[in-house]
């Protein structure tokens, strides 16, 4: 994603650290840096300490030739004139700023001892590789330190605890591995880790309870293993956190009712069970919450209800039951919410009826019941809905209509009744539309034919009679087309000819005259005819 997940590690203190820096150079919250060619120069005379200048260059000797011209102004003994490079008021280098540059070559030869007075260090979104020296260590200065994207592999060095004064640690997107070294634990001025995107394994690290400044942990897509420390709960400044897309077991500690300035938490695709603990009603402020692709069980607890600031709900591919939380919309913010996969019962919420703000609805696969003209409203945002294999009944409703981004309508394998609105037609956006396995009569509305955008037409196990319409013909755009187990009648008409984008196409089980119309044979992708 993060789904998803993907969420920004931008935070206020970016500000602070602007500001407060020596009032020089520029520094970075990461993914939202200044280019290097955009530093200022403040100091105008050469430092007198050679040992950042010899420093810088020996490294620059290392890096690939490309790096190398790019670094060109790197020469002579004032570093304040190097790019990427500002110096506080005493002329000593304070930040280095090389990001997006795509250097090429290692930090095997930069002499970190020689850069002490170095208080922000960034190297994003270059093609550094080789590992991270233990050097990096005699940083005792830096606060802001930034080397992801990369291509760096290894082990984080335990040599990193000595970094006391870092605010912002961002190692994302490399290749790193091992563990999380316990050192870790004494950054206890941390604001911001993210260690997402990398291959690292082994435990969360108790000691990580020690990082009580810590708003925002980055954990998703890596190896890590084992239980979620309880230790966890001791981090109540955190706004995120994200251990996504690991191979966590266990269950949610209870310690996580303490996190109650909380607004992300994403704990998707892991190995995680047991029930949702009733601890989590106590994070008010929470905005986005995916506990899917795990193993959880049980009913979601009352408390879940008080969770009223919600704009994303994941809950998908659990084994949980009971009924869905009733007050999932009460504050007006859902704007994604997803529970298929499930064996959720009884009736959709009542606060989806008028939840406007919906843009993804996901309950499938599931045993829900209720009247679908009822239990739904219009939703002006809405471009994805899944309702299949449930226990829903009624009619279908005019309100489907007036959803104008609709693209993917599913409601198929319920007992849903009556006959296709023809106001159907006049859902231009519609590129999916599946009502198979029902209990739906009538006609084809021949008005189907104006959705122009179409792909898929399945409306196959219902018992839907009459003629197919000849508009069908105009679907230039369709794929699939599935009519089966119906009491269709007449002619297969020729215009089906004109689906030249048609992949599939099953009108078996009807009561079609005569034989397949010769120019079926110009819809020339044609894979299947059943």
């Amino acid at each position: 994603m993060a789904s998803s997940f993907l969420l920004s590690t931008q935070s206020p203190f970016a500000v602070f650290l602007f500001f407060s820096l020596f009032m020089v150079g520029t520094t970075s919250i990461h993914g939202a840096g200044a280019s290097a060619s955009s530093i200022p120069v403040f100091a105008i005379n050469a430092t007198e300490n050679k040992d950042e200048v010899e420093a810088l260059l020996n490294w620059k000797s290392t890096l690939d030739n490309r790096s190398q011209a790019l670094l060109s102004s790197w020469q002579g003994n004032n570093p304040c004139r190097f790019t990427g490079v500002a110096c506080d008021y005493h002329g000593a280098i304070a930040h280095v700023n090389l990001s997006s540059l795509s250097l090429g070559g290692t930090l095997d030869c930069l002499d970190f001892s020689r850069l002490t007075g170095v208080v922000s260090f960034d190297l994003s979104n270059n093609l550094i590789h080789g590992s991270i020296p233990s050097s990096i260590g005699n940083l005792s200065k830096l606060n802001y330190l930034d080397l992801c994207p990369n291509k760096l592999f290894g082990n984080i060095p335990a040599s990193i605890g000595m970094l006391g004064s870092l605010h912002s640690l961002y190692l994302c997107e490399n290749q790193l591995s091992g563990p999380i070294p316990s050192a870790i634990g004494r950054l206890t001025s941390l604001i911001e880790l993210d260690l997402s995107e990398n291959t690292l394994t082994g435990s969360i690290p108790p000691s990580i309870g020690n990082l009580t400044s810590l708003s925002f942990f980055e954990l998703f897509q890596n190896e890590f293993s084992g239980p979620i420390p309880s230790e966890i709960g001791s981090l109540n400044s955190l706004v995120v956190l994200n251990p996504a897309g690991n191979q966590f077991t266990g269950s949610i500690p209870r310690s996580i009712g303490n996190l109650t300035n909380l607004s992300t938490l994403f704990l998707e695709q892991n190995a995680l069970s047991g029930s949702i603990p009733s601890e989590i009603g106590s994070l008010a402020n929470l905005t986005q919450l995916s506990l899917a692709d795990n193993k959880f069980f049980g009913s979601l607890p009352s408390e879940f209800n008080m969770l009223t600031r919600l704009t994303i709900l994941h809950l998908f591919n659990n084994e949980l039951e009971g009924e869905l939380p009733e007050d999932v919309c009460l504050g007006g913010s859902l704007r994604y919410f997803t529970a298929g996969n499930n064996h959720f019962t009884g009736p959709i919420p009542t606060s989806l009826k008028n939840c406007s703000t919906l843009i993804r609805l996901r309950l499938q696969r599931n045993q829900l019941t209720g009247n679908i003209a009822e239990a739904f409203g219009i939703y002006p945002y809405l471009y994805f809905i899944d309702l299949s294999s449930n226990h829903l009944n009624g009619e279908l409703s005019w309100k489907w209509e007036h959803c104008r981004n609709l693209t993917s309508l599913i409601i198929s394998n319920n007992n849903i009744s009556g006959e296709i609105p023809a106001i159907f037609g006049r859902m231009r956006q519609l590129q999916l539309l599946n009502l198979s396995s029902n209990n739906l009569r009538g006609e084809i509305p021949r008005e189907l034919g104006s959705l122009s955008m179409l792909l898929e037409l399945d409306l196959s196990n219902n018992s839907i009679l009459g003629n197919v319409p000849t508009e069908i013909g105009l679907l230039s755009h369709m794929t699939h087309l599935n009519l089966a187990s119906n009491n269709v009648s007449g002619l297969i008409p020729v215009q089906l000819g004109s689906c030249k984008s048609l992949l599939s196409l099953n009108l078996s089980r009807n009561k079609f005259q005569r034989s397949i119309p010769p120019e079926i044979g110009n819809t020339k992708v044609l894979e299947f005819l059943i």
